[in-house]
């Protein structure tokens, strides 16, 4: 039986970055990786992802306001672009952007409000009679190249990332003791990060704890649009979104947020669903009207999402639950793995974990 300190399940955003903080702190770490790195099952593919301080919440505008140095780290140790700010806004629900103001304001990061004039002057490509707030600090992370980026450092850092691995069973031998069945493979561990997206409450289950998820199949397309746009989030009855066209992507993004059908992560499809389609185009076509409403090409994914879309950082014993990112967790990866270093080696987190724990749903 391979014996280690760390054993990672998942080499997603989340499990890549907690074995790449984990190993720079000299532990013995694996990460079983069930599909292969960057495979197109889960929720961390694709070219791009909002980052973001633009939320209603002051936890969360802190927590991106942590994760913004440690990927300017991850550039500098790999060597590789992988941010870049541009700028950007939220529009619509006033209430939401009241409450996004006030927590961007509460933490010393900038709000600019914007009135539907002001906004199509700076933005004219955009049409909405909607208030509006500017974030400076919005930007586009490269996604792929960041999966691939944060692989390399861990490897270097001296993480093991083995990939297509059978599913993996974790049973709780002791306090201070786990044991991992997957397929052929047998691993033992002093502590387990379960980093499964998707498939974490399964991988709980068996072990009494319980993560209360919902996993949906969400989808994106992309479009031609003549001109550079800053990213965007729509807050309306169903909430949208739009991405530059950056870092390899075949246009700009755009996209509802968490109106997927509800799904099982092995039996989830990959068809475009046609209904989700034609409002996403009907979108495009009223408020992107110098677009071309034809996309270029469409992806799909999953959310885990939580009762309160919050996110999960927590330990029960020897294994450390980092998981149910709820749709909007990739801009955090390398905050939320020094979180979980902190976990493991009993040193203070970067952030306050207690809003991300467990008990809240109990």
């Amino acid at each position: 039986m391979e014996r280690v300190d760390v054993a990672v399940i998942g080499a997603g955003i989340v499990g890549l970055s907690a074995a790449w903080r984990l190993a720079r702190t000299g532990l013995d770490v694996v990460v079983l990786e069930r599909f292969s790195l960057g495979h197109d099952r889960g929720s961390s593919h694709g070219p791009t992802r909002i980052f973001r301080f633009a939320y209603d919440d002051p936890v969360y505008v802190r927590l991106a306001q942590a994760a913004l140095p440690l990927w300017r780290e991850l550039e500098d140790a790999s060597a590789r672009a992988l941010l870049r700010i541009t700028g950007g806004f939220d529009v619509g629900d006033p209430m939401y952007l009241r409450a996004c103001s006030a927590a961007l304001r509460s933490c010393g990061a900038t709000a600019e409000e914007l009135t539907p004039g002001a906004r199509r002057e700076r933005f004219p490509w955009f049409e909405s009679d909607d208030e509006s707030i500017f974030s400076p600090n919005t930007g586009v992370i490269a996604a792929n190249d960041a999966l691939a980026a944060i692989a390399e450092v861990a490897r270097v850092a001296g993480a093991r990332i083995d990939e297509e691995v059978q599913s993996a069973r974790v049973d709780v031998r002791g306090a201070d003791r786990i044991e991992i069945v997957a397929g052929k493979r047998e691993v033992s561990a002093r502590r387990c990060v379960v980093a499964a997206g998707a498939w974490a409450a399964t991988v709980l289950e068996p072990l009494g704890i319980r993560l209360p998820i919902r996993v949906t199949r969400e989808q994106v397309f992309y479009f031609r649009a003549p001109h550079e746009i800053v990213p965007f989030i729509h807050r309306d009855r169903i909430a949208r979104y739009g991405i530059p066209g950056d870092w390899g992507a075949p246009g700009v993004k755009v996209a509802e947020h968490g109106t997927g059908p509800q799904t099982e992560p092995d039996a989830r499809s990959f068809d475009v669903d046609e209904p989700g389609f034609a409002r996403v185009q009907g979108y495009v076509q009223t408020t992107l009207p110098t677009f071309d409403p034809s996309p270029i090409a469409s992806e799909t994914c999953l959310y885990s999402t939580t009762p309160d879309d919050g996110f999960v950082i927590d330990q029960v014993g020897p294994v450390v639950v980092a998981s149910a990112c709820s749709g909007h967790g990739f801009k955090f990866g390398p905050l939320v793995g020094e979180l979980v270093a902190s976990i493991v080696t009993g040193g203070e987190p970067a952030v306050p974990i207690k809003p991300f724990a467990l008990r809240r749903f109990a």
